[in-house]
């Protein structure tokens, strides 16, 4: 075998980085992000799930811990960043999934740079078959340095005005990025009772295809409250069911 072979065996895959974002605060994006990275870990998939939110995340209360480091002491306290053993600063919640934590000071968001994203990024999935990260609402540079990485953006929105707009807005953002081809469309609470029913956000958006996520407030209000997620707790309730779809979809592509 030459110097520059190397066999099937002996190559790592690199994981998959999903992103979940959205164009206004409020549509469930935490709550399907944690969700999705639970079922995925609970298929036997090595998981990581990040909080992308570095100033408010809150990651922590979906999913009940504390947190031993956070991001922050991750950048402050390496020397290196790519000599660090990534899995010392991950937390592990009790469904498997690996948790890397937001800053608990939302000043210490600053001290987080493009650089360190990538690199703690790359650690991560160097490790695991899939990271989830759970980014704000908004364009800021560290959300497009964590657009640029991901292999699949999932979109979030729900059937109210605003957020129909705000999702419009960044889908044209996200066209003229050259992104779009990354981007899948979520429209949570499909069946809620409203003006804007979900095949009008389709025709809103102009686009062919989403994925549906059932309302239930009762469940999500109660398993965000008791940092249990419902795909664990309410497994054969519709909107368990339907983030099984959206993982399926998820691990395909």
């Amino acid at each position: 075998m030459e110097l520059n072979e190397v066999s099937n065996s002996e190559v790592k895959k690199r994981g998959k980085m999903i992103i979940f974002i959205s164009g206004k605060g409020g549509v469930g994006k935490t709550v399907l992000s944690v969700n999705s990275a639970v079922e995925l870990a609970g298929r036997g998939k090595s998981t990581c799930i990040m909080d992308g939110d570095f100033q408010f995340g809150d990651l922590n209360l979906a999913l009940d811990i504390q947190p031993s480091y956070t991001i922050s002491d991750l950048i402050q306290g390496a020397e290196s960043l790519e000599k660090i053993k990534i899995s010392y600063y991950l937390d592990k919640h009790k469904s498997g999934v690996n948790v890397m934590s937001a800053p608990i000071k939302p000043e210490q968001a600053d001290l987080i740079k493009e650089s360190h994203i990538k690199a703690i990024c790359n650690k991560i999935l160097d490790e695991n078959e899939y990271l989830i990260v759970d980014l704000p609402s908004r364009l800021s540079e560290n959300n497009l340095a964590f657009m640029e990485m991901a292999d699949e953006i999932f979109l979030v929105t729900d059937t109210s005005f605003t957020a129909v707009k705000n999702t419009k807005i960044m889908l044209r953002i996200i066209k003229l990025l050259n992104m779009i081809e990354k981007i899948n469309i979520v429209i949570n609470r499909a069946d809620a009772q409203g003006l804007i029913k979900s095949g009008d956000v389709k025709n809103m958006l102009d686009i062919s295809d989403a994925i549906f996520i059932s309302n239930n407030s009762k469940i999500v209000s109660r398993s965000f409250a008791m940092g249990i997620p419902f795909v664990n707790d309410k497994p054969r309730e519709k909107i368990s069911r339907d983030v099984a779809v959206l993982v399926d979809i998820m691990s395909k592509k």
